[in-house]
């Protein structure tokens, strides 16, 4: 049986829409990753982020209560937080430059339009974890994933 993409990884999904949110778990689900927090707000997220590792989060660009770039800046410039350097993928229904030109600046590590494409996502997420692990020049991980794309 062959192995799935995202065997072994923990992924915390922002979105404050809730069939999105479900649809982007099932589908992270059906790639192999098992091991799924979700937040509907800024301010769950920010709690998930605090309290356990994560390798990688798919952040929502439009939230009720924040937006996804503002929230990148956040996490890249909190020092201690144990999510610092956690590969960020931006969702969003904009693919507008200057929306990309900001989250670039943020630290985000890559993004992908909605709706989201099953055949995307998996390789879109590892895509982001090698970007991160080059920009900040960390060893991968603790995963499974091969890296040899």
């Amino acid at each position: 049986m062959p192995k799935k993409p995202l065997s072994g990884l923990t992924m915390l999904v922002v979105e404050d829409v809730t069939s999105i949110r479900s649809l982007v778990v099932k589908l992270l689900e059906r790639q192999g990753c098992d091991d799924v927090s979700e937040a509907a707000d800024s301010e769950t997220a920010w709690h998930h982020l605090k309290r356990r590792k994560f390798d990688a989060i798919l952040l929502d660009y439009e939230l009720q209560s924040d937006d996804g770039v503002s929230i990148a800046w956040r996490i890249r410039g909190d020092d201690g937080l144990i999510n610092q350097n956690v590969p960020i993928i931006l969702l969003t229904a904009h693919d507008e430059a200057m929306i990309v030109e900001a989250a670039g600046k943020a630290g985000v590590d890559a993004y992908l339009v909605k709706p989201v494409m099953p055949d995307r996502l998996g390789q879109r997420i590892l895509n982001a974890i090698k970007h991160r692990q080059d920009a900040v020049g960390l060893p991968p991980g603790g995963t499974e994933v091969d890296w040899k794309n």
